[in-house]
């Protein structure tokens, strides 16, 4: 049976993959391309308000233009390629647009109503690229064209290599494509033996021009191209069931055929040559009774009137009769050895049968425990494989949430395997614990640490505050005689005035000022010292980190004024930053891999 690939966007395919799961089709879900939008502007938009007639490609331009205009013009006609788009439009827009019967371009083109649209404006709202036939027959038809491109599918690798890894891992041989540019997307890669594994893959696909591109470009052989008769998801699922079971129906086939060819050539040989002898023998036999028989009767009634001659006769004829019985046993002798030679012949048949088929059995055993070890030992590989990939994350990178994810990538893995009871009661209890570790706020604080420097320049640096002066002495001269000093000396100050401006203040001592270089310099000190915090978050040095702190919370106490509003917040700031518990290297013991490797043994 087929295991299947499915290619298309996230969100899409769900229906598929439940339908294949529920009559027993492995597959899995690998989406090639994202669709990514395109914001429009008003003067994009605007052709829409005056459109006669809006044609939607898909229905990701029905989501992607819903997600920008909030309704349609009233008076202009709806047309959807596809029932499923236009269901798209009933839900966006609720608003009914018109599906062809064949949902592809040359379908849509068909409608009555597109045939005569000379003059009026039409808006086609599709993705970036994509088949030029619409735009093309709408101009030669007169109409005023408008494309309103809303999305644009963009490959989710720039290689497809990870992706057929996974696949040739998964023993996928049946692939669902579902336009050129995820065909493009899957064969995007440089290994020539990837190429040979797609060229032996069966495609399923939902349009003819797919087919013929992906033949023509990459030279896949149209025996190994089936297409759906819709894009939907049930059209695909009824492309894909009949290979499945056209597979299973051909190995009944030649398991049955043989079966019904040994028996006709054990039952053809001696019967023919004994029904003729036995037949022959009988008949004659027959006569002979018939003939005594009746002699014997005669003899009977009419026994005084026969002669010698007739008693010879009669004794003749006995005589011939007992020849014919001793011949007709010895021909029942015959029969009975042919008989016992054709059960001895059935029996060495049914023998030799009986050893082939445990012969056959013997060797579809071998094959079947050699393919469930090759699949064990994968099993085995991959099991391994994930569980380091989990501990490396959780350790050497302190991505909690990405080795949760890997374990439970593991958890799937093995899942479905037998005596499994331990090893996923362990892979629980590690996803549980990740999911326990704290996650400091990085983002946070190197935005708040990004904030103190961006105030670097606006801080106030400590310069010279003078005090105020002394209130000046009453220099008005006394009267009385006894204050000939006090007036002498008033005298004095008034005369030093008119030339010298002298003024005492309580400053002993005063610090000298800084000139523009200094103060450029000790800006650049605090900067650096914020930029190594930084630097030293995003490599998780704890040391190194609250150091760089310290010597900012320093640098701004020493040569800053720290009476100054934005010099006290981000001192505060600091002071937080200080108290917080920051564990870089947080070390953890997954018990899934003990668990995995007794598993494995």
């Amino acid at each position: 049976m087929m295991r299947i690939a499915i290619t298309r966007p996230e969100g899409k395919g769900l229906q598929l993959s439940q339908l294949l799961e529920k009559d027993g089709i492995y597959n899995v879900h690998t989406p090639v391309l994202r669709i990514e939008p395109c914001e429009l502007n008003a003067a994009q938009l605007a052709p829409l308000s005056d459109a006669d007639i809006i044609v939607f490609i898909s229905q990701d331009a029905v989501k992607q233009l819903a997600a920008q205009v909030d309704a349609l013009p009233t008076n202009a006609q709806l047309f959807a390629v596809g029932e499923q788009t236009a269901k798209a439009v009933q839900d966006c827009f609720s608003r009914s647009a018109v599906a062809p019967v064949q949902q592809d371009s040359e379908g849509l083109l068909a409608l009555a109503p597109l045939q005569n649209i000379d003059a009026k404006q039409v808006v086609l709202v599709k993705g970036q690229g994509g088949r030029a036939l619409l735009a093309k027959t709408f101009k030669q038809r007169g109409a005023i064209l408008n494309i309103c491109a809303v999305y644009q599918r963009v490959p989710e690798q720039s290689d497809s290599s990870s992706w057929l890894d996974l696949w040739r891992i998964e023993q996928i041989d049946g692939i669902v494509i579902t336009s050129n540019a995820a065909i493009d997307a899957v064969f995007n890669c440089q290994q020539s033996e990837y190429v040979d594994w797609l060229k032996s893959c069966h495609f399923f696909l939902v349009s003819q021009r797919s087919a013929s591109y992906l033949h023509d470009t990459y030279g896949v052989s149209k025996t190994h191209i089936s297409v759906a008769k819709g894009p939907d998801d049930l059209a695909i699922y009824t492309s894909i069931v009949p290979h499945q079971h056209q597979q299973g129906s051909h190995m009944s086939e030649q398991e049955k055929q043989p079966e019904a060819a040994k028996p006709e050539t054990v039952t053809h040989t001696p019967q023919p040559v004994f029904k003729q002898k036995v037949s022959k023998l009988a008949i004659l036999a027959l006569l002979v009774a018939l003939t005594g028989g009746a002699a014997t009767a005669g003899l009977i009634i009419h026994g005084q009137q026969i002669s010698d001659k007739t008693y010879a006769a009669l004794a003749q004829l006995r005589a011939d009769n007992a020849l014919l019985s001793e011949q007709l046993k010895q021909t029942q002798s015959q029969l009975a050895s042919v008989q016992s030679v054709q059960q001895g012949q059935r029996g060495a048949i049914e023998q030799q049968l009986t050893m082939q088929s445990q012969t056959v059995e013997a060797q579809l055993q071998a094959a079947l425990s050699q393919a469930k070890q090759q699949i064990s030992g994968a099993l085995s590989s991959e099991a391994l494989y994930l569980q380091r990939m989990a501990q490396f994350k959780a350790n050497a990178e302190q991505d909690f949430q990405g080795a949760s994810a890997v374990l439970q990538r593991l958890y799937e893995v093995v899942q479905n395997e037998t005596d499994n009871t331990a090893v996923l009661s362990a892979i629980a209890t590690d996803i549980a614990m990740l999911q326990a570790q704290p996650k400091p706020a990085y983002e946070g604080i190197y935005l708040k640490l990004h904030g103190m420097l961006q105030q670097v320049d606006e801080l106030a640096l400590k310069t010279l505050h003078l005090p105020e002066p002394k209130e000046t002495q009453n220099t008005e001269l006394s009267s009385d005689l006894n204050d000939f000093q006090s007036n002498l000396k008033k005298t004095w100050q008034n005369l030093v005035d008119d030339f010298i401006k002298i003024r005492t203040r309580e400053v002993a001592v005063i610090d000298p000022l800084l000139d523009s270089e200094q103060q450029q310099l000790l800006r650049a000190q605090l900067r650096s010292h914020l930029s190594q915090a930084q630097s030293a978050l995003m490599d998780k040095q704890a040391s190194i980190f609250f150091s760089a702190l310290e010597s900012a919370k320093q640098t701004l106490s020493k040569y800053y004024d720290t009476r100054d509003d934005g010099v006290q917040a981000v001192l505060e700031q600091i002071g937080q930053l200080q108290n917080m518990g920051l564990q870089f290297n947080t070390q953890v013991e997954l018990s899934s891999s003990t668990a995995l490797k007794e598993w494995l043994q």
